[in-house]
């Protein structure tokens, strides 16, 4: 049953989900209303590789995520830039996702296509006006933010090391942290079996990263990229998709389900509505309820919004003294090249590293904070 009443929708109202607009449903009491209270609501841009078709589910939940705090008022999210197709990888960047999030949430939010060139560090501002072009919706975001911007990276590290390389002076001045979800943290066991995936799409932009003029929330993805499981210095954890769908809006399921509808494999422009407002794929649903995924970046969108997560899944703010299941710890990087980075305990650079502090109860307490983000959404 759905929390509120759907009048009659024109198509111009339709066409505001692509971000030109919103369509703010009508509800009753929301549970933005019973946010925990930070006392900030920072910017956010989100850049990310959400393609259709996916690469990974797991990008479809995290943008779900930002739209969950900013549904809540935990963040002003400023944008989603998404990554341009690999060649030949027939995909295209999922705006009809965005779209539908916008719908749902009645947020405007609009969409940054990023370059389909490669990182270069000889790069320059007068080098290449369409790049300039493409990175001028970010920087009007930087420039006219009167708070400086937190931005989550996720895929490839492209976009924004060469937007940073082209105005180091902004991200300087308004690039208030980056939350770098990417890599292994374990440099021996890298340099051995290969690098991790949102680095091998662009390894001089990854290692670029770590020159960036502002903060740097590294999130390692793994420890050993051959092993997906929970370690000290990694973010991976993983659930039964389930234990959330069963709880979360009859809306918020078909979003995820339209990821995986089998029938639309490339629908047309239109129909990212029409499935919201259909009725649900039961069998479909069911098939996904019994699959499990793989997650990496909850816990930065968590952490940039000032909040962490207790070992029993609650959110509370980040300054309330209680424990909570990782926290981010001081490094100094010492090298960086070819897919690996080394570094070690210290301060000094603005550089800090993912930490799970209670690996045993991290994965069910991370799960339940999730759960808890997405059945804000209307």
């Amino acid at each position: 049953m759905q929390p509120w009443n759907l009048p009659r929708i024109s198509r111009r109202t339709a066409l505001a989900g692509l971000g030109v607009g919103g369509y703010l449903l009508r509800m009753g009491k929301s549970q933005a209303e019973e946010k925990p209270t930070t006392g900030k609501c920072p910017p956010l841009v989100m850049a990310t590789d959400l393609f259709r078709p996916h690469d990974d589910p797991d990008d479809h939940w995290d943008l779900a995520t930002g739209y969950a705090l900013a549904f809540r008022g935990l963040v002003d999210l400023k944008a989603v830039l998404i990554g341009f197709p690999r060649p030949n990888a027939a995909k295209d960047p999922d705006v009809l996702a965005v779209s539908q999030m916008n719908y749902i949430t009645g947020l405007k939010v609009p969409v940054i296509v990023g370059s389909p060139h490669p990182y270069a560090k000889d790069m320059t501002l007068h080098g290449d006006e369409a790049t300039l072009r493409r990175f001028g919706s970010l920087f009007r975001i930087l420039e006219q933010s009167p708070e400086p911007v937190i931005i989550s990276v996720a895929g490839s590290c492209r976009d924004i090391a060469t937007a940073s390389k082209l105005r180091p002076d902004l991200f300087a001045r308004k690039c208030a942290a980056i939350y770098l979800n990417a890599g292994a943290s374990r440099p021996s066991v890298s340099q051995k079996d290969g690098m991790e995936w949102n680095v091998r799409l662009d390894p001089a932009a990854y290692h670029a990263m770590f020159e960036l003029p502002c903060p740097i929330y590294w999130m390692p993805c793994f420890e050993d990229v051959r092993k997906f499981q929970v370690a000290e210095y990694a973010t991976y954890f993983q659930f039964q998709q389930g234990e959330i769908l069963s709880q979360v809006s009859p809306s918020v399921r078909k979003f995820f389900a339209y990821v995986f509808e089998k029938d639309h494999p490339q629908p047309p422009a239109a129909d990212w509505l029409r499935y919201l407002l259909a009725e649900e794929n039961e069998p479909l649903l069911s098939a996904m309820a019994q699959e499990r995924r793989n997650m990496w970046c909850t816990g930065g969108f968590i952490h940039a919004a000032g909040l962490m997560v207790t070992p029993e899944g609650e959110l509370v703010p980040a300054n309330s003294g209680r424990s909570a299941v990782f926290e981010f710890v001081p490094i100094t990087v010492t090298k960086s090249e070819g897919g690996v980075v080394e570094w070690q305990p210290g301060e000094g650079e603005q550089r800090f590293i993912f930490r799970v502090t209670d690996q045993q109860r991290y994965t069910p307490a991370m799960t339940r904070a999730l759960l808890t983000l997405l059945r804000a959404l209307p």
